[in-house]
């Protein structure tokens, strides 16, 4: 996943220095490394843009369709701390990561053929192309609309990057001391196009997370499993013996990730609800132009499937676990033994999954949770939309939204 990492640093996510040595020694975190640096740069920045967003909104008012702007960028602020103080820990974990895998990868283990990096490759890879493509999408279509609303009001501009910059970045542009300038331009398109995968890079992360540990417990399991089939005499109180001071090794791994990723957890699912609930409430409201409207879809599938995907991938540990139970079960009583009895008092005890800081856990009944809070949420929204109906919209051609700041 190296490549993964350092893409994300190249945007200023996930600030960790040794990324390319192959001993977990050379992990570090320096808070005046440049990668570092350039983190608490983009976060800075994106909380000024928020606060700058709130600032425009104050005077043109606020509704559901303005709203998205500050909360975008606050919330993706927040995504980059969380990386950060996520970055200080990493050594740590990936410590216990090289624990386990000298475990796992013993050939009493490898008795299927796993495909881990490939499936974790192809779900990484897959979301952040799609969150690359919808950015751009998102950015073209926006332009369009600006272009074809000059059209209407009879708008003339001589510099059309210059134009967009003005109306999209008018709270820098239209301040005194900050004339039109193509390197702040870029600097704060570098800045929206980093937080914007942000979003993302935070639900690729937990996704590959828990394909990790889903399939390190399904080859812990399955060495069970085949070890104590039917067809074969009970296994020996040693074999117990090393299986649950196995178990413990994953278990302990397991809590750690939960501990270090619950802020992450708990921050992709109210973010994906908003952002679920937010699309769909402007998806019958009328659109300027064809590709506006196939943005508008684009987007609905992607939003929607990436939420589904973390919850889903998360979910499957579930299964996972009542697996290795029905195992256990049917062990016949003369296999029984204290060593058997004290992994069985694991697995009946301990709660495998991820949790939002244990108020929730990732299940497939936290999954279909999550939909009726969306439909609750969705009615709510739809209501106080009519209500404020026309708060916060400017006349038609009017610059209200972007001549002053």
């Amino acid at each position: 996943m190296q490549p993964i990492i350092l893409s994300a640093q190249c945007l200023g996510l996930f600030p960790i220095v040794g990324i390319t040595e192959k001993t977990t020694s050379a992990l570090q975190f320096r808070w005046f490394s440049l990668r570092t640096v350039l983190s608490v740069t983009v976060m800075t920045s994106a909380f000024l843009v928020a606060i700058a967003e709130l600032r425009r909104i104050a005077r043109t008012g606020v509704n559901f369709s303005n709203i998205i702007n500050p909360y975008f960028f606050a919330d993706t602020a927040i995504i980059v701390g969380l990386l950060i103080r996520l970055g200080r820990r990493w050594e740590h974990l990936m410590v216990q990561v090289e624990n386990v895998e000298r475990i796992l990868l013993k050939p009493c283990y490898n008795l299927r053929q796993v495909h881990l990096k490939r499936n974790c490759w192809l779900a990484a890879g897959t979301w952040l192309i799609l969150a690359t493509a919808e950015h751009f999408f998102a950015t073209t279509s926006f332009v369009n609309d600006q272009r074809m609303e000059s059209l209407r009001c009879n708008w003339t501009y001589t510099n059309a990057i210059e134009n967009y910059a003005r109306r999209n970045y008018a709270y820098v542009f239209n301040l005194p001391w900050m004339p039109y300038n193509i390197p702040v331009l870029l600097y704060l398109r570098y800045v929206t196009f980093s937080v914007t995968l942000a979003w993302t890079y935070q639900d690729v992360i937990l996704i590959v997370v828990c394909i990790y540990m889903n399939t390190r417990y399904r080859q812990f399991f399955t060495r069970i499993e085949v070890a104590a089939s039917v067809d074969r005499p009970p296994p020996a109180e040693s074999f117990w013996g090393e299986i649950r001071y196995h178990y413990i090794a994953l278990s302990d791994l397991l809590q750690s990730m939960n501990y270090e990723l619950s802020a992450l957890v708990i921050n992709s699912c109210s973010n994906n609800i908003f952002l679920v609930c937010y699309i769909l409430l402007h998806s019958l409201g009328p659109k300027q132009s064809t590709l506006s409207f196939t943005y508008f879809w684009f987007a609905v599938c992607f939003f929607v499937g990436r939420t589904c995907t973390v919850m889903l991938t998360a979910a499957k540990f579930d299964r996972t676990l009542k697996r290795a139970l029905q195992v256990v079960h049917r062990i016949p009583n003369e296999g029984w033994c204290d060593e058997l009895n004290r992994y069985y008092h694991h697995l009946r005890i301990e709660k495998v999954s991820l949790s939002g800081k244990r108020f929730f856990y990732l299940t497939r009944r936290t999954a279909f949770g999550m939909f009726s809070v969306i439909f609750t949420i969705e009615i709510v929204m739809i209501k106080y939309s009519k209500m404020a109906r026309n708060s916060g919209v400017p006349a038609d051609c009017s610059t209200l939204a972007f001549s002053q700041d």
